[in-house]
């Protein structure tokens, strides 16, 4: 899953000193690390390696590492956007695995993962707005300065695993200037990167041996992990049901999406800090007491990769695209794809097997038609 939230640069402040909020849960040792810079707009500014705090603080400032404006024209602090927080979540039973049984190659899938989703982010909607003789025009700069903290509790010290995205409010021109990062087509595509993030993770899971379930619009729950299990490490999202019930009863019975977010705030509670070993061995406790148990960590699977899996992904995609629009984009193609073939290939074999379709034909930019619908524009004539 992937939610997301803009972030001032008075808001990050208060995050990171105030509620520690990106580093207080973080558990780097020889397995992972827990923080890291991406994107090639980092790798221009030198950024390497773990965050530091006070780097982190100058990006939100608005200046490069030695001080430099990252930004066209001067910025209000008070008013503009220094990042926003691009949050990819595992589903539960992948949180159990990883966190609770310790399979630390899960942790592997879910930063490659995150890595796979961010880099079609900064590819294809990293842009920035420049006047023109003709207005203002978005033009794509395929580059992102992020800092990635991979967290592993929720609130409520249940195992969650999931990793926040800073993307920096900045991108690099090709003649070397910094501006703004226009973020309108990263949110476009929002579903879009979510499912490309729960895609890869599914499927470097059954690399793994894992066996998946899949769930309506892309998600997914590892096999032998039943609901009560699910359940009894879902306490932030069983509060936030109760408190909406509560409202419901009040109101007309009819719960918005604005009444869920202000259930989710008025519900959340601040991140304590709690030694690693001490919360694994509570939610090994619970799971004895509730008398439920987990299922076995499986063996490696090396026989699932078959090129034929993303061609029939591929075509499916394309013909559900082209059954509904003359012409359509490929994002439309992709999600059918990644939707209804969940895991069963690679988001890279999925992408050539698009590009080497013999049905597709470019008709503009980010826009395809078909070879059969162009057959049928001509019978027709």
């Amino acid at each position: 899953m992937l939610s997301m939230s803009n972030v001032s640069a008075a808001q990050a402040e208060n995050y990171y000193d105030k509620d520690d909020y990106y580093t207080q849960d973080l558990q780097p040792d020889q397995q992972r690390s827990s923080s890291q810079w991406t994107g090639k707009g980092a790798a221009t500014l030198g950024l390497t390696g773990d965050v530091t705090k006070s780097t982190f603080q100058t990006l939100l400032q608005g200046k490069t590492p030695d001080g430099q404006p990252l930004h066209a024209r001067k910025i209000d602090l008070t008013k503009h956007r220094a990042a926003t927080d691009y949050t990819f979540s595992a589903p539960k039973s992948v949180s159990i695995a990883g966190l609770i049984q310790k399979d630390w190659r899960v942790l592997t899938a879910h930063d490659q993962a995150v890595q796979t989703a961010l880099t079609v982010l900064e590819t294809r909607y990293a842009q920035t707005r420049v006047r023109t003789a003709t207005g203002r025009q978005r033009i794509t700069t395929g580059n992102i300065v992020t800092a990635i903290f991979r967290h592993e509790t929720s609130r409520e010290q249940d195992p969650q695993l999931h990793s926040h995205c800073v993307v920096i409010n900045t991108t690099q021109m090709a003649d070397g200037t910094w501006r703004s990062l226009s973020n309108d087509e990263i949110v476009a595509n929002q579903k879009l990167l979510g499912e490309i993030y729960q895609n890869e993770l599914a499927h470097q899971l059954r690399q793994c041996g894992y066996t998946i379930d899949p769930r309506p619009h892309g998600q997914f729950e590892l096999r032998g992990y039943d609901n009560q299990l699910l359940n009894i490490f879902s306490t932030r999202r069983q509060q936030i049901l109760e408190l909406i019930d509560t409202w419901s009863e009040r109101q007309d019975g009819q719960v918005s999406a604005a009444r869920r977010e202000a259930a989710n705030l008025r519900s959340r509670r601040s991140k304590r800090t709690i030694p690693h070993h001490i919360l694994v061995d509570a939610w090994h406790q619970e799971i004895q007491r509730q008398q439920l148990t987990l299922p076995p960590i499986p063996q490696p699977n090396q026989t699932l990769n078959h090129p034929s899996q993303a061609q029939v992904a591929a075509q499916a995609g394309i013909h559900h695209a082209a059954e509904r629009e003359a012409v359509f984009r490929r994002s439309k193609v992709e999600r059918f794809a990644l939707e209804n073939h969940l895991g069963q290939q690679s988001f890279a074999d999925l992408q050539q097997a698009i590009q080497n379709s013999q049905e597709l034909i470019q008709a503009g930019a980010d826009k395809y038609t078909t070879q059969t619908a162009i057959q049928r524009e001509l019978d027709t004539i």
